[in-house]
């Protein structure tokens, strides 16, 4: 398996985005995605905290 497909932290997996969606916690996967800072490398999912995805990335401001 590529790194990109391995969750980093799966200790924390249980609250990462892609679970929460998963799961039908579409309130909490929603909160998570309003203002993104960073996207999961896996699923391309954007995220405001690096704790809720599996594979976190900067998302590069725009020039």
């Amino acid at each position: 398996m590529a790194d990109k497909d391995k969750c980093e932290q799966p200790a924390r997996h249980k609250a990462h985005m892609c679970k929460l969606k998963k799961d039908g916690r579409m309130d909490e996967y929603e909160r998570h995605g309003e203002k993104p800072i960073v996207y999961c490398n896996k699923c391309r999912v954007q995220a405001n905290d690096p704790l809720v995805v599996c594979n976190p990335r900067s998302i590069k401001p725009v020039r």
